[in-house]
């Protein structure tokens, strides 16, 4: 992410600074979007809506204008089956294009014959798993991630047994899985409504823009911002992406 830390601090998210954040976090262009639920929404998706949009503060007027939202829909371009398939398309997707994460991803998945699974990522050595195309350091992670299966983090019912910290906490332990690729299990996959990723590039320069800042606003100010959000910090940051997505949305999938 090298171009995008380079900027000043002060320097607002352009549009290269917005495909790339959002590339090394899975999501490309063509696939980030904010869906509206309307009429159609849960009991959590009106919850939300009501509360965030009640807040008085710069994001309400954003929320009431678009109505309540699926927080946690994604639309990925390969079919995943798990906890350990999720996180491994998640590593193997870092600062690549959709296009080739997905084909790495399905090489991965035919090296291992059919499924990646714990015991097949264990077993494998590592000319299997980088003939994928997979890094060294992505590759090791993945393995670390399988290595953990002892501790739950591969298990549905032990995973939903373990509050947010202890899944960050367990996850961030695993060599090459850092706070964001944590973050994004828990509000893609498991669907936790609290999750705010208060590093993401595109989350701060949303709340710089609301908020009328002169500088984009730092991680911990970002994560004081959010305070009032709770408990659904997950639909304030699917509320800032598509906010900053409606002012990008003619961004092309770099290929």
């Amino acid at each position: 992410m090298s171009e995008i830390s380079a900027r000043p601090e002060g320097a607002l998210l352009d549009r290269r600074d917005l495909v790339l954040d959002y590339v090394g976090h899975i999501w490309d262009p063509g696939v980030v979007t904010m869906t509206r639920t309307g009429k159609r929404a849960t009991k959590e998706q009106r919850a939300a809506y009501e509360h965030l949009g009640s807040r008085g503060d710069s994001l309400a007027r954003w929320v009431r204008s678009t109505g309540p939202i699926d927080a946690y829909e994604t639309h990925l371009p390969v079919e995943v089956h798990g906890p350990l398939e999720w996180l491994s398309f998640t590593v193997a997707s870092r600062q690549l294009s959709r296009a080739t994460a997905s084909a790495i991803y399905t090489r991965l998945v035919a090296q291992l014959g059919g499924a990646i699974t714990a015991e097949r990522v264990v077993t494998a050595d590592e000319r299997t798993l980088r003939g994928a195309g997979l890094s060294h350091q992505k590759a090791t992670a993945i393995r670390g991630l399988a290595e953990h299966a002892d501790d739950g983090l591969l298990d549905p019912g032990g995973l939903a047994a373990m509050s947010d910290a202890e899944i960050r906490t367990k996850l961030v332990a695993v060599a090459g899985i850092g706070p964001s690729t944590a973050q994004m299990f828990m509000l893609r996959y498991l669907r936790r409504p609290d999750i705010f990723p208060a590093g993401d590039l595109a989350v701060r320069s949303a709340i710089t823009t609301f908020d009328r800042l002169d500088r984009r606003i730092t991680p911990k100010a970002a994560e004081r911002r959010s305070e009032p959000w709770r408990p659904y910090r997950s639909y304030a940051t699917s509320y800032l992406w598509g906010y900053l997505w409606k002012q990008h949305g003619d961004l092309k999938d770099p290929a």
